[in-house]
């Protein structure tokens, strides 16, 4: 058929060229829709505005020929003018000389048009930088589908339709004739569940489509490109002749549809007349299996009709006319299933809606359309809109979800009400933002159970009001025919997730601080790990149709037991964890499309569903759950039925008497997992899944934070006891010290603070710190358990002129105070031990005191003086000071700053955190000993580490914050995986305070760090061709990791001199392959076990040079190895309880504080080869240290004296052999002669350095092992 010139006929989103005319109302057709062709004809592009007026000569689907006038504008000139606009001042400015005095009639001096004022207003009023709305612009141009490139495809949908009409009619055949006749094309009848009886009555026909036309989101310009593809919809209206007066009873409507499609499928399979070149497939219906589909693929041939280009695939509906049966019969409370096993047949109100919503497809597209035609934004508007719902995963392809038709049913909605006062939420003034803002605010805030939403209201019958529509549906969105609602199959769970997605958009959309639009519209974020705090693996039951709730009146409405199961899931943990939780989502795969030869395919007893947790943590561990009280006997029955025999009467301690339900758990972790005790009863209770099937991921990481209770023994490290205390005995501990030192008499000066600095105090210490019984003697311990660590204490005293003037005098000072304070608290029960460190360098770190606290924990005190810091900043600030006392004198204001001024902050600051996020705590436990198991702690400090955890806490968008541990270390690994270090500083903002100009601060700042890592290049021009830039760049001695917060806007006091690149890149690495791993095991299909995420701890080896085997019984954190060995816990003790006492350690019979030989040993490589290699440790009980040479050091070099470290000369084979090679001699300084000379070039000796390694580990190294050789490559 020849393309058509002629314009629409009916209010059809087509593609059209600007008529000369004024445009006129759309004149509406009988039906009120528009054809198939004209849609198509509608699209293509007249080569002269003349030719518009003519007469069409193209034939109708419907078989009439109509003339039409040019009804709209195309819609794309307005861009096309803009760009005709900018191209014609381009050109004018490149051919015309420039005119100073200006122009009158030239573009270059034009006033700005009204859309280039509102678009510049806009930007201003709407979006908190011009970047935000031109993001928005790219975003749409990348997204939308070019038209002007969809001829193949207007091809493929012309030779459909050809197809369609040629099909033969034929006369009413039986169920056993039509399976037949489809058997011999290869074609299985898609019938829905239940299948037709083999007595029924009735028959089927066929005839030729009455109609046929584009719907959804094609003919509309609203198609978003998505990684999956998009689709073509082609609805095929079924002749009315073919149904008879009662086929919407007992799935009658949908067998005849069912077989309709099939002889569709069979049409286009066909190898003379048909498209066999493209495959098809039978799917469902928005996950509707009452109501199959067919998928058209291209062919792929490269033919005029292969639309393989378009990325898309064309689905063939199967719809009738409104007019088919009344209204009446299908309105929510009536029943159409029929079943003799009932005696009071209930409502079958989803039933009644599916095939309701076989009748609108048109004119929901008309009513769409007005509205496009409207809004001149509303395209672009629903284009967002699908897009930030897509991200979130949020359309999905099963029957519980929302649609991107629904959305944009709520967008044209709110265009003509919705607002205050019945009036509009929306104007069509609008923009694509205020459109999208608006729709995504009304969603947020709007309360869709007391005000269900009505587009239009049948008025005529007390069927279709809105006490019907609530009383038959979890939601109602009712369209203006006020008959069919919308929402109809919708779950309540799909609406608070989208309502929650909504909230948080709305967050986002009016942040002070920066625009969101990655968190909105770019990232995805329908990763479940991530997305919610718990994840809940339900391996469904066997039998699902005899389970005690799916009963055979629940059936009529519901025919998939399995869609039933699914769907009881989310109301029934609602119910049971009330306020514990702020959202509970279910996921399940949908049905994969099925080939037309094959029978639709069923949810199996192998289906999976994933039940994702917004955890309250301020409830969400609370051990009773208290219900009604006993004299209230109706809400009494109703708790028990709910909780069975849980479900106990108690009396508290206000006298109270009432249901409860209580649940067992000790300590903080274990108590965080009760939300999954409680799942699991319910749904064993209701229904009847076994505990084994029920897979809660949650707590599988915490035995990462806990000494191996299987191998070290409790008397040694007891995790049941520091799980109930937590952080509480050691925060006690500081108080009774503060309260000794604060009340020691007759001291100089009285002390005014004390701040616990450690990570303890944060509550991040990887592991919760354990007392140590100081009374028992230290071979009561293996030397593996030996480990006691000391926390970091700041003592302020009050201010005085009476201290020295001199640094080394102030820290003579200190000494005097320590043991003055050591002499006054002894008296009070704790033992202190004064300790001056001999370091000469050191100007304020000279010495500490180490005090025993019962019940056993040690705190290293340090004495904080502010005279320090003006003492250094006078010597540096002096020009007659030395270059080197300036920077001994800089070095040492570091170290006060870090110590004494950071660390109490970034303290304070942290645990105020935690206190709002309990689950930080955890997740920075876990990122420290994730980053530690991979042998990257020496890189890292703990307070860098902290903030990367925090990181995701103070701005967890595009999420909310996470509310357990799991999820929150998930995005740690996530966030080190994405980050791009090179171009974004990461900034946390810890107090939620930081302001506008603070973050402008840091992105000057961090910009500063980046000038010196890259450097531009300007190539010489080639002849005709433009001069090129090379950007090359060069590594960065500061802050690659760049994190700043509002105490540290320069990244300068964690991350400054580490970690260097290379490290980061390996991080990031390391992130991604964990991140996948855990993604992969918690999305898995089959059962796993506890111990399936234990990959994530461990770190391969072979990528080191040499690995350095070290004793563990001589490594005193063993205790904290991910896997130690029973057999180097083993005391006398154990077997001879006299032959404790005479136990032996290499470390002597005193309780050594902070003694680490694996660390020191550590720090002693890092200092004497700290310039040739790089070394990796677990500092946690690790066992095992890995080393990689620095390729720089090992190319050749000039030997000179004090090289820094062994070497030999290059040309050394491996025997040891000097191979000494005939050099030419400069003949003007030897004379021309030439003999042999030996090189003078030397390499570092590595089995040397090697044997040095060894050495200086005596007794602790057990062996090295070579991994590779790196001199193999030079």
């Amino acid at each position: 058929m020849a393309p058509a010139k002629r314009k629409a006929a009916a209010p059809a989103p087509a593609l059209v060229k600007k008529s000369r005319k004024a445009p006129e109302p759309v004149p509406e057709s009988s039906s009120g829709e528009e054809s198939f062709d004209d849609m198509i004809d509608a699209e293509d592009d007249s080569e002269d505005n003349d030719d518009e007026e003519e007469e069409d000569e193209g034939d109708y689907i419907e078989g009439e020929d109509e003339e039409m006038e040019d009804a709209q504008d195309d819609d794309d000139d307005d861009d096309e003018d803009q760009d005709d606009f900018m191209a014609a001042a381009e050109q004018e400015a490149s051919t015309k000389p420039h005119n100073p005095t200006g122009t009158k009639n030239s573009s270059l001096y034009k006033a700005p048009t009204n859309e280039e004022i509102q678009g510049l207003q806009e930007s201003s009023d709407l979006f908190k930088s011009n970047i935000f709305k031109l993001q928005i612009e790219e975003l749409l141009k990348e997204v939308q589908i070019d038209y002007k490139k969809a001829q193949p495809l207007e091809n493929a949908l012309r030779k459909l339709k050809d197809i369609f009409d040629r099909t033969p009619e034929h006369q009413e055949l039986s169920l056993s004739a039509i399976k037949s006749n489809m058997k011999k094309k290869s074609i299985v009848i898609p019938f829905p569940q239940p299948h037709p009886a083999s007595d029924i009555q009735y028959t089927f026909g066929y005839s030729a489509p009455s109609a046929m036309h584009l719907v959804g989101s094609f003919p509309l310009k609203t198609v978003s490109k998505s990684r999956h593809g998009w689709c073509v919809d082609v609805a095929v209206e079924m002749p009315e002749q073919l149904f008879q007066e009662k086929d919407h009873m007992n799935y009658r409507y949908f067998y005849k549809r069912a077989y309709y499609l099939a002889v569709l499928a069979a049409a286009v399979q066909d190898k003379k007349s048909g498209m066999s070149g493209c495959k098809t497939e039978f799917s469902t219906l928005n996950g509707d299996q009452r109501k199959p589909i067919l998928i058209l693929h291209p062919s792929g041939d490269k033919s005029e009709s292969d639309f393989k280009k378009m990325r898309c695939t064309i689905r063939i509906i199967p719809y009738i006319p409104s007019t088919v049966f009344p209204a009446q019969r299908l309105a929510p409370g009536r029943n159409n299933v029929r079943s003799t096993d009932i005696t009071e047949q209930p409502a079958t109100p989803q039933y009644n809606t599916a095939l309701q919503q076989d009748t609108g497809f048109t004119t929901h597209l008309t009513f769409l359309y007005q509205h496009s035609k409207n809004c001149p934004a509303f395209k672009d508007a629903c284009i967002l809109l699908k897009v930030w719902a897509t991200q979130r995963g949020l359309l999905r392809p099963t029957s519980e979800g929302f649609s991107g038709f629904l959305l944009e049913m709520l967008l044209a909605y709110l265009l003509q009400g919705g607002g205050a006062n019945g009036g509009k939420k929306l104007a069509n003034g609008f923009s694509s933002y205020q459109l999208v803002k608006g729709t995504i605010d009304y969603i947020s805030q709007h309360d869709f159970e007391a005000q269900p939403i009505f587009i239009g209201q049948d008025t005529t019958s007390a069927e279709f009001s809105k006490e019907a529509f609530v009383k038959n549906f979890e939601v109602v969105i009712v369209d203006a025919s006020g008959r069919i609602n919308l929402a109809g199959h919708v779950s309540k769970a799909a609406l608070d997730e989208l309502q929650h997605e909504a909230r948080l958009a709305m967050k986002f959309f009016t942040e002070s601080s920066d625009d969101k639009f990655e968190a909105l519209f770019l990232k995805r974020v329908d990763n479940a790990m991530l997305r919610f705090d718990n994840m809940i693996k339900v391996h469904v039951p066997k039998h699902l149709d005899h389970l005690k709730n799916y009963t055979k009146a629940v059936a009529l409405d519901h025919p998939s037991p399995f869609i039933h199961f699914a769907q009881s899931i989310a109301p029934l943990l609602k119910r049971g964890l009330t306020d514990r939780v702020h959202m509970v989502a279910t996921r399940f795969e949908p049905l994969q499309n099925w080939a037309t030869s094959t029978t639709a395919p069923d949810y199996g007893s192998d289906s999976v569903i994933t039940i994702g947790l917004l955890l309250n943590h301020a409830e969400s561990s609370r051990l009773v759950d208290l219900g009604p009280p006993a004299d209230d006997l109706d809400a009494a029955k109703v708790f028990r039925a709910l909780w069975g025999p849980k479900a106990e009467l108690r009396r508290f301690k206000d006298g109270s008497i009432l249901e409860s339900a209580v649940w067992q758990a000790e300590g903080t972790e274990a108590r965080h997992l009760i939300v999954g005790q409680m799942i699991g009863y319910l749904l064993n209770h209701h229904l009847s899944v076994p505990l084994d099937s029920v897979h809660y991921w949650a707590g599988q990481l915490n035995k990462f934070i806990q000494y191996n209770s299987k191998v070290v023994p409790e008397r040694l490290f007891d995790n049941k006891a520091a799980a109930a205390n937590g952080f509480q005995a050691v925060v006690a501990a500081f108080e009774s010290l503060t309260k000794a030192v604060k009340s020691a008499e007759d001291m100089p000066l009285s002390v005014t603070h004390m701040y616990f600095a450690s990570p303890a105090a944060r509550l991040s210490s990887t592991f919760i710190p354990q007392a140590r019984d100081f009374n028992a003697p230290a071979t009561s311990f293996p030397d593996s358990a030996q480990y006691v660590e000391a926390l970091d204490v700041v003592i302020q005293f009050e201010s005085s002129q009476k201290w020295p003037d001199n640094l080394k005098a102030i820290q003579r000072m200190k000494t005097a105070f320590y043991l003055r304070l050591a002499d006054k608290i002894k008296y009070k029960g704790m033992r202190a031990t004064v300790v001056e460190e001999t370091e000469d360098e050191s100007l304020v770190l000279n010495g500490y005191m180490d005090v025993r606290v019962a019940p056993g924990y040690v705190f290293r005190c340090r004495i904080s003086h502010d005279r320090e810091i003006a003492l250094c900043e006078k010597v540096i600030a002096d020009r007659k000071s030395s270059h080197s006392l300036k920077e001994q004198h800089q070095r040492a204001l570091d170290v006060y700053n870090k110590y004494f001024v950071q660390a109490p902050m970034h303290t304070f600051q942290v645990h105020a955190l935690c206190h709002r996020h309990p689950s930080l705590s955890q997740t920075i436990r876990l990122t420290k000993r994730w980053v530690s198991a991979h042998w990257l702690a020496p890189f890292f400090t703990d307070e860098a580490l902290e903030l990367l955890a925090a990181a995701v806490y103070a701005d967890p968008a595009p999420w909310a914050a996470p509310a357990s541990g799991f999820a929150g270390f998930a995005r740690v690994l996530n966030l080190l995986s994405s980050w791009d270090w090179k171009y974004e500083p990461l900034v946390v903002d810890l107090t939620g305070e930081m302001t506008g100009k603070e973050r402008e601060e840091i992105r000057h700042n961090f910009a500063n760090t980046r000038k010196n890592m890259l450097t531009s290049t300007m190539t010489a021009p080639i002849a005709g061709a433009q001069p090129k830039t090379t950007t090359t760049t060069i590594s960065g001695d500061h802050a690659t990791m760049f994190i700043a917060t509002n105490k540290d806007t320069n990244s300068r006091w964690w991350t400054w001199e580490s970690p260097s690149p290379m490290i980061l890149a390996r991080l990031r690495t390391l992130a991604k392959t964990s991140l996948d791993h855990m993604t992969k095991t918690t999305s898995s299909l089959e059962t796993t076990s506890s111990s399936a995420l234990n990959p994530v701890f461990i770190t391969p080896t072979v990528h080191y040079d040499l690995v350095i085997d070290l004793d563990p019984a001589l490594c005193t954190r063993y205790a904290q190895n991910l896997a130690p060995k029973a057999e180097y816990f083993a005391t006398k003790g154990d077997k001879y309880k006299n032959l404790g006492a005479f136990q032996k350690s290499v470390f002597g019979d005193q309780i050594l504080i902070g003694l680490d030989p694996a660390a020191a040993f550590l720090s002693e490589l890092q200092k004497a080869y700290g310039e040739i290699a790089l070394f990796f440790h677990d500092r946690y009980g690790g066992t095992q240290i890995g080393v990689l040479w620095n390729p720089t050091t090992l190319s050749p070099r000039p030997w000179k004296v004090n090289l820094g470290f062994n070497n030999k000369p290059a040309d050394v084979n491996k025997d040891g052999v000097l191979e000494v090679k005939e050099q030419k001699q400069d003949a003007k300084s030897k004379g021309g002669k030439t003999g042999a000379a030996g090189s003078k070039l030397v390499v570092p000796n590595i089995e040397a350095l090697m044997s040095e390694m060894e050495r200086i580990g005596h007794g602790l190294v057990q062996s090295i092992h070579v991994n590779r050789d790196p001199t193999a490559a030079i």
